[in-house]
């Protein structure tokens, strides 16, 4: 039996063994140590017809026929997906572990080989849970997208962590490993979190200190050393400061002697006792993973981050972000509810923005409009069902922005109010008012959140500013024009993998397929922040003040209205 013949086998097999129905292929109802007989009958007729031959093409044939099974075998169609229940539920969060593996090993030195090894494992799991399981009630229609959406950020993340050869490193760090706070304890001028260091290394108490911990050792409190700044040793001892600057006491390695202590010039030198916690790999893992921004990483140095406006101080904090988590959840609820029962606009759960049909009867009864609306219905008509197709989109993008402040706002209270986190580690907002971007790149690169930014660079991004790149490196060996190209490449690619990204996590919503209006869309908008780049080289001016405005909204609104009709007609 030659290779491609037991290609042939293992994927029909493979489609078979899952119980998935496709339009070649019957359910395979044998276990898998069934006889070859039993598999054959899962083979389409098409395959076992070429066995005979061994042209190129026949062979080439098969290799597509086999891919396509492969493929749905792991995005199947719609209508062949498993409804999730009480008994299949847990196969939607099965690609965690392997993610989490894979967050685990990133964080480690010498893994890069286990990581590669991982990663096709961690990719198969993540697309058969999200594309392969279907919430078939239509109000849990938008966690279909949502899980698409979490699929491919899930697929990008396990990429990223088998390319990068020395694992994800913090701020500062030449080895992975070497930073013991969390890397956003390391953007707020190393001040320690108190439960932020869960299943970080831990020295022993301090000589003198009075350190207050918890019974699962989270360090709660520090009160002030007897000889302030100076260890016993001469050494300076850490400040722990407040949010304001004041010294609230002060932190030492050192313990006391002891008979183990060695003894140098007359004094004692104390040797700091490291430990290693249990969940030291958890915290690590659900770190990284956690880092979507790369906010204390190597990976996100450049990125924009919004200026924090509310109090710091831990009380204030949380009271600021709890208000700020429950308008978040009232304007978002408050949105979904007036679009559903918008008369004419959805029956519950899917609806075209633009449904209207015909002009409502009052403009053409007795208002200044009246005359206009007689003269000319259709393009008042048009005017006016666009103008209704506008205002439901900035509704939807309200709305948005709205559920992304929540989930934010909510682990933001959670990790500061309940972990112990500093809340200077969570001042990071998402979006810096979107409605004031006067440009494109201003809106798509400050105002709107950056959480996908890194996937997004990994998908497309950096392949094309690569691939640009070596191709201008045969033209010319000018090494300012090969840069330029490449980022034109970076900007380009890095939206169209957004467009692709988004157009694909439409797809476990139901029929219609992959989202091409979502792939142009995202694509284009790349295209226009190069167009307004080669506007400022030529000019000289940046694109901006009300003109900019003007033009940034028309660019992104006028897109995206066919998106977000594509996306409510097929359930919100």
């Amino acid at each position: 039996m030659t290779f491609v013949r037991h290609v042939k086998l293992w994927a029909s097999w493979s489609c078979c063994a899952f119980g998935e129905s496709s339009p070649n292929l019957e359910p395979l109802r044998h276990p898998p140590t069934a006889a070859v007989s039993q598999t054959r009958a899962c083979i389409p007729d098409k395959i076992l017809m070429r066995e005979s031959h061994s042209t190129f093409w026949s062979y080439a044939t098969d290799v597509q026929i086999v891919a396509q099974h492969i493929w749905h075998s792991l995005i199947p169609y719609p209508e062949y997906r498993i409804p999730v229940t009480r008994y299949t539920i847990h196969n939607v969060f099965f690609p965690l572990i392997p993610l989490l593996m894979m967050g685990y090993l990133v964080r480690r030195p010498n893994t890069h080989i286990h990581r590669i090894a991982l990663m096709p494992i961690a990719i198969w799991a993540t697309l058969r849970a999200s594309f392969g399981y279907v919430w078939v009630d239509e109000f849990y229609s938008p966690y279909n997208f949502g899980q698409g959406l979490f699929g491919l950020a899930s697929v990008g993340k396990a990429i990223e962590y088998a390319c990068v050869k020395e694992g994800r490193l913090k701020v500062g760090e030449s080895t992975v490993g070497q930073a013991d706070l969390p890397a956003v304890d390391a953007v707020t001028a190393k001040k320690p979190s108190v439960a932020s260091t869960l299943g970080v290394n831990k020295t022993l108490s301090p000589v003198d200190a009075r350190v207050i911990r918890s019974p699962s050792g989270v360090t709660l409190q520090y009160l002030p050393l007897s000889n302030g700044g100076l260890s016993p040793t001469g050494e300076l001892r850490t400040a722990v400061r407040s949010p304001s600057g004041v010294t609230l006491a002060f932190r030492d390695t050192t313990r006391p002697a002891s008979p183990t202590s060695k003894k140098a010039a007359g004094k004692t030198i104390s040797k700091t006792v490291r430990t290693s916690h249990p969940l030291r790999g958890l915290a690590d893992a659900l770190e990284v993973i956690g880092s979507v921004r790369g906010i204390g990483w190597e990976f996100g140095k450049g990125l924009y981050i919004a200026p924090e406006t509310r109090p710091l101080d831990r009380r204030g904090f949380l009271l600021s972000y709890l208000q700020f988590f429950i308008l978040s959840f009232l304007t978002l609820d408050f949105i979904e509810s007036m679009l559903k029962v918008l008369p004419g606009f959805s029956d519950g759960y899917r609806g075209s923005i633009f449904f209207v049909q015909a002009l409502p009867s009052f403009l053409s009864r007795n208002t200044t409009l009246s005359p206009l609306v007689k003269e000319y219905p259709t393009e008042i008509l048009l005017v006016f069902r666009y103008l209704v197709s506008t205002g439901i989109t900035f509704a939807i993008g309200f709305g948005v922005i709205a559920g992304f402040n929540m989930v934010y706002s909510l682990l933001t209270v959670f990790c500061v109010g309940v972990l112990g986190h500093n809340p200077e580690s969570w001042a990071f907002p998402l979006f810096d008012h979107p409605w004031r971007a006067t440009s494109l790149a201003d809106f798509w690169g400050r105002r709107w959140h950056q959480t996908l930014r890194q996937t997004f660079f990994i998908f497309g991004g950096y392949p094309l500013q690569y691939i640009l790149s070596a191709i201008t490196g045969i033209f010319t060996s000018n090494e300012k024009t090969k840069k330029n190209i490449g980022r034109m490449g970076l900007v380009l690619g890095t939206f169209t993998a957004s467009g692709l990204f988004h157009g694909f996590a439409i797809y476990p919503m139901g029929k219609g397929g992959i989202s091409s209006t979502g792939i142009i869309y995202f694509a284009s908008q790349g295209v226009f922040v190069l167009v307004e780049r080669g506007w400022s080289y030529i000019t000289g001016k940046k694109v901006g003040g009300v003109l900019g405005r003007l033009w940034a909204y028309s660019i992104v609104i006028i897109g995206l209205e066919p998106c977000i009709d594509e996306w409510t007609s097929r359930g919100f």
